[in-house]
């Protein structure tokens, strides 16, 4: 007898406690059920004059009846099971029933899944005369409609959920959000937050945009294809449409701006893969066979070593070839900035080789802010040090303030007050400056305008004379890579695609030289996030 129980218990202990688990929703509790019914099965074994032949419908039936019991609030002592009312001989079995129980609950939530992907008016018409209990004239005066057409809804909705329920049998409905991340090209808003900000804050509204791309989609299919009910689609739609982020398209949605997924990128890589030869390494050539006119400028941070210095020249020069092309396209945005939306989906197959190994690079675009000029490269990212840039808070005007002070001044930091000795402290403690000698020193280039207007005319323009060629063939290859990627309800943006894909020249040309040892290795972000940082002094 002992051993039976053992084995039934061993058979069966994770699937009685899954069991109890369900019925209950809580750890605690669920174990105390499990418990009991093993005890039960423990004392219905000991009682039974014969052996039990068919362990599973006899378990399961001693956990019915154990529950049942539970729900009635019986003491433990009221709960032990008599072999009499097993009814065992029953041919229908516990289990049986217990799979049809959960089968009806699996059907109850395919229809509220169904439900919820009704358009609205369906959906307000069937909660209102199924759930609220309202009759037909009352929810046609509510929604001023005729009781003929309030009944025609309820028909037709009731069939389509027939169907619907029944096609959905062999189906699996997973949402697996993707994440967009959002870019500008041009001017964010001067204040508060933007409405890229509130993109990039809900997956819903990224997964829509993701969505509507290569082609329209109704607000059904887009609840269908994320998983989301329809009213949460249908008030997104509403937001990204009236802030122009997506347009109608007959009966669809289509997204209204550029989105660069990372196998575009790696086709317009390999665009500059094929002429780096004649762009990038003639950059780089150019670049380090001038230190000697590069140091004798003179600008503070001349001395550097090389391959730190690089980083910020070949940044630089990049900011300054000038290729004659169409200026992006932008337009005043919703939220009061004049800029040209752009979209990342990052999520590259890892099945697919990678032309060029971008993966560890940040590639945030300039920021320029009160004359510091920044570019994430080496896995930057969002970093501190662009926060700590931000003049619209306090702390930023305070540390912007003294930043420019220590640049402009030679003010000797022993007679700085406990406030501007606390800005100082912070400035040296995130690795803006550093102090010697009751002096503080930036810990990257300066500029005076005269000194980098000489950098511009000296070293980077014979550079730039020997690339004209190679940009125009460049050009050409990348308007017809571009030309491609683009879907067609977007082909006014294609000359605006292929700018932004351009600028890319100054972004590869750093992965090579990096790639082929030239440059510095950063030690981690923080070390690296000064190396393209500089100021240039308009006095």
């Amino acid at each position: 007898m002992e051993s039976m129980f053992e084995q039934i218990a061993e058979d069966y202990m994770l699937l009685l406690l899954n069991w109890a688990y369900k019925k209950l929703g809580d750890r605690e509790r669920s174990e105390d059920l499990t418990q009991e019914v093993l005890l039960q099965v423990f004392t219905a074994i000991q009682k039974s004059p014969s052996p039990v032949t068919d362990q599973e419908h006899f378990l399961w039936k001693i956990a019915h009846y154990t529950w049942c019991n539970y729900l009635r609030g019986s003491e433990r002592r009221k709960m032990c099971v008599s072999m009499e009312n097993l009814q065992l001989e029953d041919p229908q079995k516990f289990e049986e029933e217990y799979a049809e129980r959960e089968l009806q609950r699996e059907q109850i939530q395919r229809m509220r899944r169904q439900i919820s992907l009704l358009n609205r008016l369906q959906r307000e018409i069937m909660i209102s005369f199924y759930i609220d209990g309202l009759s037909v004239r009352e929810i046609a005066e509510r929604h001023q409609m005729t009781q003929s057409a309030v009944k025609w809804h309820l028909s037709q909705t009731r069939k389509k959920l027939k169907k619907e329920i029944t096609d959905m049998e062999n189906k699996e409905y997973v949402y697996r959000p993707r994440r967009l991340h959002m870019g500008i090209s041009g001017n964010a808003a001067s204040m508060g937050s933007t409405d890229i900000v509130m993109i990039e804050n809900s997956l819903t509204k990224q997964n829509i945009c993701l969505a509507c791309y290569r082609q329209p989609k109704t607000p059904k299919e887009l609840a269908e294809q994320l998983g989301v009910p329809m009213a949460y689609i249908e008030a997104d739609l509403e937001w990204l449409t009236e802030r122009e982020f997506l347009e109608k398209n007959g009966a669809g949605y289509a997204t209204s701006f550029p989105i660069i997924t990372s196998e575009d990128e790696q086709a317009q890589y390999s665009v500059f893969l094929k002429h780096r030869k004649n762009l990038s390494d003639i950059i780089i050539e150019g670049l380090t066979s001038a230190e000697g006119a590069i140091r004798d400028i003179g600008f503070y941070g001349c001395h550097t070593p090389m391959n730190k210095l690089l980083w910020l020249l070949i940044y630089q020069f990049g900011r300054n070839l000038h290729i004659p092309y169409p200026d992006v396209q932008k337009s005043v945005r919703m939220d009061g900035g004049n800029y040209l939306p752009l979209g990342f989906d990052r999520d590259y197959p890892a099945d697919k080789p990678l032309t060029v190994d971008d993966r560890g690079w940040a590639y945030n675009g300039s920021m320029q802010n009160d004359n510091f000029h920044w570019m994430g490269l080496y896995n930057f990212g969002r970093s501190e040090i662009e926060e700590m840039l931000d003049d619209y808070t306090p702390q930023g005007k305070a540390l912007h303030k003294l930043l420019k002070e220590l640049i402009h001044g030679t003010a000797s930091i022993d007679d700085y007050d406990e406030k501007k000795r606390y800005t100082l402290a912070q400035l040296a403690q995130k690795g803006f400056v550093t102090i010697k000698d009751s002096q503080a020193f930036p810990s990257f280039c300066v500029f005076t305008a005269e000194q980098y207007d000489a950098l511009c005319k000296k070293v980077f323009a014979p550079i730039a004379e020997k690339l004209k060629p190679a940009i125009s063939l460049l050009m050409a290859d990348l308007e017809k890579c571009c030309g491609s990627q683009l879907p067609r309800h977007l082909n006014h943006y294609y000359h605006s695609f292929v700018a932004l894909a351009l600028h890319d020249l100054s972004f590869l040309t750093t992965i090579f030289a990096f790639q082929d040892g030239l440059l510095y290795k950063p030690v981690d972000g923080h070390d690296g996030e000064f190396l393209t940082l500089m100021y240039v002094k308009e006095c």
